[in-house]
C-alpha cells in the first residue's frame, strides 16, 4: 500500500473505482458491501515529496470543504474509520459521490461538439453560479473553475451541478489580494496569468470562460494559441469583446456576439451576449460589473436572465423558431401583433396551436403559451389559416464552413479548422432531426386540431340532418292534414252545412303554398351533406397517413449518427495533433448530403400533408356557417309550421263553436262535422310523426355517442407516444 493510501477492503469497505488524479490526489469511489453506501475518497499520492506549502494547501483544502453547506458545492462525508488514516499522515478527505462524471466527459460528447443543449446550458449557469456566489460570500476564491471541476449529480431525477476541488481555492481577510500563480492556464483570468494582484473576480473570468465554452463548444479566446503569444492579442480586446478568432487570412478578429452554431434561442443568446461581455472584460475591477444594493451585478443580470419566461413559437410556414419573452402583462393580442410585424401574417390569419391542438383563448394572458422550461421543447406552432399554395423547395442552408468541405472533400485543413467543420456537420445533422421532429409535432397539433373541429361539425351537421328529416315529416304531415281538412270544408260548403265567405279557405290554402317553399331547405341540407360526407373522406386519408402515425425519420437519424462517429475518430485520431491526423472530408460530406437529400425529399411531401390538413380545416369553416344557417333555418321553418297549425287549430274550433251556437244540428251531427275535420287519417299520422320524432331522438343519441367513442379513440392513439424534440 502506498503511503497515505488505505487499505484496499476493511469492514465491508471495497474499492470500487478511480474517479479522478491531480497533481498530488486522487479520488477513489469506495463502496460498502454490506450497506451499499458510497464515499469518494481523496488521498495524497506524494506525501514524502510534497513541500511545507503544498502540504499546508492539502490541510486547508480538507478544512474549507468540511466547513462548506451549499447544495452545488460537493459536500465533505466524515471519513469512515476503517479506511482513516494515521494522525500523521495528511488527512483524507471524504465526500459526496456524483455518479455523473464530470462537466468535461460531458462536453466531450461529440452531440455537444457545438455546445449543450438550452435547458442544460441555464441549469449549469444557475447552478454553478450559485455556488460561486455562496463561496465568495465565505470569502473563499476557487481559483480553478473549469469544466474538470464541475461534476454531475442526479437529485429527484434531476441533473445537478456541483463544484468540487478546493485545492487552490484561497480565503480572503477582509480587503486583501493575491499574487499566487494557481489554476489552469486555458481558464485563468489575465492578472493571475500576469502574476498581478487579484480578487474574487478572476473567478468571473474562469466561470464565463467555462459558460461560453457550453454554449459554443470551444473557449472564447485563441483556444490554440500559446499562452505568450495569447496574452499579447487578447489584451487588445473591447470590453465588450466576448470572443476572438483567426480570419480566413490569419488576423485576429474579435466579436461581441455568440456566433453560430448555438442551441440558445435567439432571446437568450442576446441575454447572454450582455452576460458575457461582463464577465469577460480584460479590466479585473470592471468585470462583474460592479455591485448593485451591495451584490455584483453579474448575478442580478443571471436571475433576471435564468428566470424570465420565453415563448417558443414554430412559423411553421418557414420551419423557424420564434422566441419572446413574456411578462405578466403581455397579453395575447400583444403577441400576436409582434409576429404580425415579424411574419407578415396578418393577425386574423394567424392560426395559433398548443401541442395538443387547442387554441390559445385570445382573450387571456399570453402565459398560457409557456411552461416551465424542461428537456423536451415546448412550442406553440403558428399556421397561416388555409396555408399557403407554395411548397418550399428549399430549406436551412449548410454551414459556411460545411459548405466549403462539400465543395471540395479532398482538400486538408488544418486541424482545428477540420474539427470545427466537421463539428459544425455534426450540429447540421442534429439540428436537421430537430427540425424534422417539431415538424412532425407540427402535423400532430395541426391534425389534433382539425380533430377537435370536426368532432363539433359533425355534430352539428348530424343534428341538420335529423332536424331537417323530422322537419319534413311535420311539413308532410302538415300538408296531408290540411289537404284532407279543405276537403271536408268544401263537403260541408256544398252541403249548405257551412256558410262561409271563403277567406277561410283562401288562408288554408296560401299556408299549404307556404310550406312548399321549405322545400329548399332540404336541398341545402341535402347538399351541405353531401359536401360533409366528401370531407370526411378526406379527412380519414389524413389519419392514414403515414405522417400521422410515426415522428421518425430513420434515414436523417442515421446520418445524424454517422456524423457523430465520424467527429469522435478524428478527435481521437487528432489528440497528436500532427499532420498525419487529417483526413479528407469525403465520409463526414456524405453523411451531409445524404441529410440535405433526404430531408428535403421527406420535407416537401410533409408540407404537402400540412397543405391539406389546412384545406382541410378551411373547408370545416367555409362548410360550418352554412351548416348553422340551415339549423337556424330549419328552427325558423318550425316555428312558421308550428304558428300555421295553431291558428288553423283555432279556425277549426272557432267555426265548431259557431255551429254550436246556431243551433242548426243536433249533437250527433255537429260531432260528425268536427270529425270529418279531424279526420281518422290526422289523428293517425299525428301518432306516426311523434313515433317518428321518438325515433330521431334515440338516433341522434346513439350517433352522439358513437362520435363521442371515436373521438376519445382517435384522440388516444398513438399521439402522445410521440416524443419531443430532444436532439
Amino acid at each position: 500500500m502506498q503511503q497515505g493510501g488505505v487499505p484496499p477492503s476493511s469492514d465491508g469497505w471495497k474499492e470500487d473505482k478511480t474517479l479522478g488524479s491531480g497533481g498530488f490526489g486522487t479520488v477513489v469511489l469506495w463502496r460498502n458491501e454490506e450497506t451499499n453506501e458510497t464515499v469518494a475518497i481523496k488521498r495524497c499520492r506524494v506525501q514524502n515529496e510534497m513541500t511545507a506549502k503544498h502540504r499546508q494547501r492539502w490541510t486547508l483544502e480538507v478544512d474549507i470543504m468540511k466547513r462548506l453547506d451549499h447544495p452545488n458545492v460537493i459536500s465533505a462525508r466524515d471519513v469512515p474509520p476503517p479506511l482513516d488514516v494515521k494522525e500523521t499522515e495528511l488527512p483524507l478527505l471524504a465526500m459526496e459521490y456524483c455518479a455523473g462524471g464530470d462537466l468535461r466527459k460531458v462536453l466531450n460528447k461529440p452531440e455537444n461538439c457545438c455546445g449543450l443543449k438550452e435547458y442544460e446550458i441555464r441549469c449549469l449557469v444557475a447552478n454553478i453560479a450559485s455556488a460561486v456566489e455562496y463561496l465568495h460570500g465565505k470569502r473563499i476564491i476557487h481559483r480553478d473553475l473549469k469544466p474538470e471541476n464541475i461534476v454531475l449529480s442526479v437529485v429527484d431525477d434531476k441533473i445537478v451541478y456541483k463544484l468540487i476541488d478546493l485545492g487552490y481555492a484561497k480565503e480572503l481577510d477582509q480587503g486583501s489580494v493575491c499574487t499566487s500563480f494557481v489554476g489552469t492556464l486555458q481558464y485563468l483570468a489575465p492578472e493571475l496569468f500576469a502574476s498581478q494582484k487579484y480578487t474574487c473576480t478572476v473567478d468571473y473570468w474562469s466561470f464565463g470562460t467555462v459558460v461560453f465554452e457550453c454554449i459554443a463548444g470551444y473557449r472564447p479566446f485563441l483556444p490554440t494559441t500559446p499562452p505568450v503569444t495569447w496574452h499579447k492579442e487578447v489584451c487588445q480586446k473591447s470590453p465588450e469583446d466576448i470572443s476572438a478568432y483567426h480570419d480566413s487570412n490569419g488576423e485576429v478578429k474579435f466579436s461581441k456576439k455568440l456566433q453560430y452554431p448555438t442551441s440558445l434561442c435567439r432571446t437568450l443568446q442576446v441575454y447572454f451576449e450582455k452576460w458575457l461581455q461582463l464577465m469577460l472584460r480584460w479590466d479585473p475591477k470592471s468585470r462583474g460589473g460592479g455591485l448593485r444594493d451591495g451584490r455584483p451585478h453579474c448575478f442580478h443580470l443571471l436571475d433576471s436572465m435564468l428566470y424570465v419566461q420565453i415563448i417558443h413559437i414554430l412559423n411553421v410556414e418557414t420551419n423557424e423558431l420564434l422566441s419572446y419573452p413574456l411578462t405578466e402583462e403581455y397579453s395575447m393580442q400583444q403577441l400576436m401583433n409582434i409576429i404580425e410585424q415579424e411574419t407578415s401574417i396578418a393577425v386574423k390569419d394567424q392560426d395559433l396551436l398548443l401541442a395538443s391542438g387547442a387554441s390559445p383563448d385570445p382573450q387571456q394572458s399570453a402565459s398560457q403559451c409557456w411552461t416551465n422550461p424542461c428537456e423536451d421543447d415546448w412550442v406553440v406552432f403558428l399556421f397561416r389559416k388555409g396555408g399557403t399554395s407554395e411548397i418550399p423547395t428549399k430549406f436551412k442552408p449548410l454551414p459556411t464552413r460545411v459548405q466549403h468541405i462539400v465543395r471540395d472533400p479532398t482538400t486538408l485543413l488544418p486541424y482545428p479548422e477540420q474539427k470545427k467543420a466537421w463539428a459544425e456537420c455534426v450540429f447540421f445533422c442534429a439540428e436537421n432531426v430537430t427540425d424534422y421532429k417539431r415538424l412532425i409535432l407540427s402535423q400532430r397539433a395541426a391534425m389534433l386540431s382539425l380533430l377537435r373541429t370536426n368532432s363539433e361539425f359533425i355534430r352539428l351537421k348530424s343534428k341538420m340532418v335529423n332536424e331537417c328529416d323530422y322537419l319534413m315529416a311535420k311539413i308532410k304531415f302538415f300538408q296531408q292534414s290540411l289537404k284532407h281538412d279543405m276537403a271536408c270544408y268544401k263537403d260541408q260548403m256544398t252541403n249548405g252545412v257551412l256558410c262561409d265567405s271563403g277567406e277561410l279557405f283562401q288562408r288554408w290554402l296560401q299556408s299549404g303554398e307556404d310550406m312548399d317553399e321549405y322545400n329548399a331547405i332540404k336541398e341545402e341540407c341535402t347538399m351541405l351533406d353531401t359536401q360533409s360526407t366528401a370531407l370526411q373522406t378526406k379527412i380519414v386519408e389524413l389519419q392514414r397517413s403515414p405522417f400521422a402515425r410515426t415522428n421518425r425519420n430513420t434515414v436523417l437519424e442515421e446520418m445524424e449518427k454517422q456524423s457523430r462517429d465520424l467527429y469522435q475518430e478524428l478527435r481521437q485520431s487528432g489528440r497528436g495533433r500532427g499532420r498525419e491526423t487529417l483526413r479528407d472530408h469525403r465520409p463526414i460530406v456524405k453523411s451531409v448530403v445524404k441529410c440535405v437529400m433526404n430531408r428535403d425529399k421527406h420535407l416537401q411531401d410533409l408540407y404537402r400533408h400540412l397543405l391539406k390538413i389546412a384545406v382541410c380545416k378551411q373547408e370545416l369553416h367555409q362548410i360550418l356557417p352554412g351548416i348553422e344557417k340551415c339549423c337556424r333555418d330549419i328552427n325558423s321553418a318550425n316555428e312558421q309550421l308550428i304558428k300555421c297549425q295553431k291558428r288553423r287549430q283555432s279556425e277549426i274550433w272557432s267555426l265548431f263553436r259557431t255551429m254550436s251556437g246556431d243551433r242548426r244540428g243536433s249533437n250527433s251531427s255537429q260531432a260528425s262535422i268536427l270529425v270529418s275535420l279531424i279526420g281518422n287519417e290526422s289523428l293517425e299520422s299525428m301518432q306516426v310523426v311523434e313515433d317518428s320524432k321518438q325515433t330521431h331522438r334515440r338516433l341522434g343519441q346513439m350517433l352522439q355517442d358513437v362520435l363521442q367513442t371515436q373521438n376519445e379513440h382517435v384522440i388516444s392513439l398513438d399521439w402522445d407516444s410521440l416524443p419531443l424534440a430532444d436532439t
